[in-house]
């Protein structure tokens, strides 16, 4: 019986997360944010260049990109909830040079996000160096794909389903 009600109460938890993570990237895209559902929670996508190749500072875009973020972070739908700010570079560059350059900018984001009033302790930030590119950082032939590399240099951040907390 107790086993029943569990399961019964985990399913009801999952659908009204769903929910609220339907309405959360509905807002989210009024402010020109692209987002995506995952298993974690709410995947806010930075578009376009984030980052300068070596830099960790924010563009004046990144800035009032997070601005809107911080609008939907700090909502009533969100405001419960923690926010992984993960951390990337593009392929240039030792590991270990890239998983610091990548934890330099996870935390400038969040820097940023507490400046816009978004509380520090539900933000956790992590840098994660090359790895997880969503674009190639060279093209088939070995050469240099700048493009590539520039979608590469960006923070994703993560609005954690109350599972992943």
């Amino acid at each position: 019986m107790g086993k029943t009600i569990t399961i019964l109460l985990s399913g009801l938890l999952l659908v009204a997360c769903a929910t609220t993570n339907e309405k959360l990237i509905d807002e989210l895209k009024s402010y020109g944010l692209e987002s995506r559902e995952t298993d974690r929670g709410v995947v806010v996508i930075l578009p376009d260049v984030f980052f300068e190749f070596d830099k960790y500072d924010l563009t004046l875009d990144a800035r009032t990109r997070l601005q809107n973020a911080s609008q939907t972070l700090n909502s009533t739908l969100a405001q419960s909830r923690e926010i992984a700010i993960e951390g990337y570079t593009d392929s240039v560059g030792t590991e270990e040079y890239n998983v610091k350059l990548s934890e330099k900018r996870a935390e400038t984001v969040q820097r940023e996000l507490l400046f816009s009033n978004v509380s520090k302790g539900r933000t956790r930030a992590k840098g994660f160096g090359e790895s997880n590119p969503i674009a190639p950082n060279t093209n088939a032939d070995g050469s240099d794909n700048p493009e590539g590399r520039a979608k590469n240099r960006r923070v994703e951040l993560i609005i954690l389903n109350p599972s992943e907390q």
